[in-house]
C-alpha cells in the first residue's frame, strides 16, 4: 500500500529523399517490432488541489512504512514574482549526453521544464521509458553527468508530442503512446477532435485506453498554462500543423487574447522556421504565424532539430493556407536585423527557438554550409532568419522571466553559456 504525505514548508535535507535521414527513426517505420517482454508495473496518482501560490511544498511518498522518496517542489508563481524554467526536446535514446544534460539542467534549478518533444526513442513506448526516461530524470540517486538527475522529483514536466512519440501504433503496439500514461498537463485545451493523437478505428481498445490514461488523453494535445508573468502554449505539431481545423483555432486564438501575462510562449514540435535540411520541408506550423503574431507570442520554441537554432524577431506572410506539395509553406518574410537581444532589446517579431539538443543523435552541419545548400535548393521558401546556430554539442534552454524582461541562456552539455538574449516591451 503506497501513500502520500505533504505540507508547505522548506526542502527536507537530503539522505526528404533528398533531406538526410533521421538516425533516431523507430524501427516501427520499417513493420518491425522488436520484441518486448510481458510488462508488470504499478502507477499511482496523486491529485493535490488547493495549493498556495508562491510556495515551496514538501512531500514523502513511502510505500508500507518504507519512504520511497522524499523531495519538495515549487508552486505555480504570481504573475508579479521573476521564474526560471527550462526547455529541451529530443531527449531520451539511451545515450550519455542525455544524461549529462539532465545533470545541467539540474544545476539551474528550474521551476518547471517543458520537454519540446521526441521524449523518448525510437517509439514513444512504456518499455522505452523504462529503459530511457525514468533511468535518467528519476531513478538516480544523486545527480552527476554520468548518472543524470532526479529532477522530476521536484520540478514539474510539461510535455510536448512529438513525432516519436506517437510512432508506435496504438492498438497495433500494446504499450504505444506512453507520453499519456506518466504525463498530466492542464485539462484547458478544446478536448477531442482531429489535433489530438489517433487511436484507431478499435473502439473497444481505445475506450480501454481512456480509462488507463484519464484525462491525460486528450489533454496532452492542446493545452496552455500560466507560471508567474509566463503564458505558455503547447501544440501537438502532428496533428495540429494545419491551421484549417476551426474549432482548435478558435481556441488558440481566444486563448492567447485572453492571457493577460507580460510573456506569451508558443510549444510545439516541428519548428517552423529552420536552417538544417532535415525536416526542413515539414513547415505546416508556419501556416500559424499569423495567428500567433496577432495574439501577441514573443518566443516559439521547439525540436525535432537535433541542435540549437535561434531567428531574429520575424514576421510571416503565407501566400497560401496550404502547404506544396513538398510540405513546404511559402510566404514573405519580414526580419528584423537590428535586434541583438543587449542593446536592442525590443523585437519587432516573434523569435523562433530550436532546441531538439537534449540527448539525441546531433544535426550538423553548422549554418555556413547549410544556409547556402538550403537557399539554392529552396529559394524564397528560405530566407536568412538564423542569427545562431550551434550544431555540434548538445544543449538546452533556460528562460528568466520577470515582469520587466525575458533572458534567454542556451546552456551547453559541459554547462558553458553559448548564447544569450534579453527581450524587453513598452510598458502597457
Amino acid at each position: 500500500r503506497a501513500a502520500l504525505d505533504f505540507a508547505k514548508g522548506p526542502e527536507p535535507k537530503k539522505a526528404d529523399a533528398a533531406k538526410p535521414a533521421d538516425p533516431d527513426d523507430p524501427p516501427e517505420k520499417t513493420g518491425a517490432l522488436p520484441p518486448e517482454r510481458e510488462q508488470h508495473y504499478f502507477k499511482y496518482v496523486a491529485r493535490l488541489s488547493d495549493l498556495p501560490f508562491n510556495a515551496e511544498v514538501r512531500y514523502r511518498v513511502k510505500l508500507g512504512d518504507t519512504v520511497v522518496r522524499e523531495a519538495s517542489f515549487r508552486t505555480r508563481a504570481t504573475p508579479d514574482k521573476a521564474v526560471r524554467f527550462a526547455l529541451v526536446g529530443d531527449l531520451a535514446n539511451g545515450k550519455d549526453h542525455q544524461k549529462a544534460i539532465a545533470y545541467r539542467l539540474s544545476e539551474e534549478k528550474p521551476e518547471f521544464l517543458v520537454a519540446l518533444g521526441d521524449i523518448v526513442y525510437p517509439a514513444g513506448r512504456v518499455s522505452q521509458y523504462m529503459s530511457f526516461f525514468w533511468k535518467t530524470y528519476n531513478d538516480v540517486d544523486a545527480a552527476a553527468p554520468t548518472s543524470g538527475a532526479p529532477l522530476m522529483a521536484s520540478v514539474p514536466f510539461y510535455p510536448v508530442l512529438g513525432n516519436h512519440d506517437v510512432a508506435a501504433k496504438f492498438p497495433t503496439v500494446p504499450d504505444a503512446l506512453g507520453a499519456y500514461y506518466f504525463f498530466h498537463a492542464p485539462r484547458n485545451g478544446p478536448g477531442v477532435g482531429p489535433w489530438a493523437t489517433p487511436l484507431g478505428s478499435d473502439k473497444a481498445a481505445a475506450a480501454r485506453f481512456r480509462a488507463d490514461v484519464g484525462d491525460s488523453y486528450p489533454s496532452l494535445d492542446a493545452y496552455s498554462f500560466d507560471c508567474g508573468p509566463a503564458h505558455i502554449v503547447v501544440l501537438n505539431s502532428n496533428q495540429s500543423g494545419n491551421v484549417d481545423q476551426p474549432k482548435l483555432r478558435q481556441w488558440v486564438e481566444q486563448d492567447l487574447k485572453g492571457a493577460t501575462a507580460r510573456w506569451k510562449l508558443v510549444c510545439y514540435h516541428n519548428p517552423a522556421f529552420s536552417s538544417s535540411p532535415q525536416h526542413y520541408t515539414e513547415q505546416s506550423v508556419r501556416l500559424w504565424h499569423p495567428i500567433l503574431e496577432a495574439g501577441g507570442v514573443d518566443m516559439v520554441f521547439a525540436g525535432h532539430v537535433h541542435n540549437y537554432q535561434r531567428t531574429v524577431p520575424l514576421t510571416f506572410a503565407p501566400a497560401s493556407p496550404k502547404r506544396d506539395k513538398r510540405g513546404r509553406a511559402d510566404g514573405t518574410f519580414t526580419l528584423d536585423r537590428e535586434f541583438d537581444g543587449e542593446k536592442n532589446t525590443l523585437p519587432r517579431g516573434i523569435v523562433h527557438v530550436v532546441a531538439g539538443g537534449g540527448g539525441a543523435t546531433l544535426y550538423g552541419p553548422g549554418l555556413d554550409k547549410t544556409a547556402p545548400l538550403l537557399r539554392k535548393e529552396h529559394g524564397d521558401n528560405y530566407a536568412d532568419y538564423t542569427t545562431k546556430m550551434v550544431a555540434d554539442r548538445h544543449s538546452f534552454v533556460v528562460l528568466d522571466a520577470s515582469p520587466d524582461t525575458l533572458k534567454l541562456r542556451a546552456i551547453d552539455v559541459a554547462g558553458k553559456v553559448f548564447d544569450q538574449i534579453t527581450l524587453t516591451k513598452p510598458q502597457k
